[in-house]
């Protein structure tokens, strides 16, 4: 999981796929899962693979919902569905992320209120 880290922040993008790929593969059950499950959406969305980067979000955010990294996935799914044009199911996901985690980090909370702003939620 270290490596996998590594290769991102090194911006070594496929890299960190095949790592956290790797990682999930050997250890699905293991504390840091979700956080991997997390970060290899990440490496999709910041190269503009946004269908890839979806259901990486969605696994993360249905498989480890319990994880830290459930908002930021359920976020990062909503995201990756307005860029596919997918706006409906981007507001849905959003207006879901404020009603299953109204403790969520304020960065969260945050950047949820502002892209919803920028696409038009109602």
């Amino acid at each position: 999981m270290r490596a996998a880290y590594g290769y991102l922040l090194q911006r070594d993008y496929g890299s960190a796929e095949a790592a956290f790929n790797d990682f999930l593969k050997k250890y699905p059950n293991d504390s840091l899962s979700g956080n991997a499950q997390y970060w290899l959406g990440e490496t999709y969305f910041v190269r503009g693979q946004y269908k890839a980067a979806a259901g990486a979000f969605l696994k993360g955010y249905q498989s480890y919902g319990q994880s830290g990294k459930a908002p930021d996935s359920l976020l990062k799914l909503a995201m990756s569905l307005d860029r596919l044009g997918q706006k409906e199911a981007a507001c849905s996901s959003f207006s879901e992320l404020a009603a299953k985690f109204p403790t969520a980090p304020q960065s969260v909370k945050g950047r949820a209120q502002s892209e919803r702003q920028r696409i038009g939620c109602q």
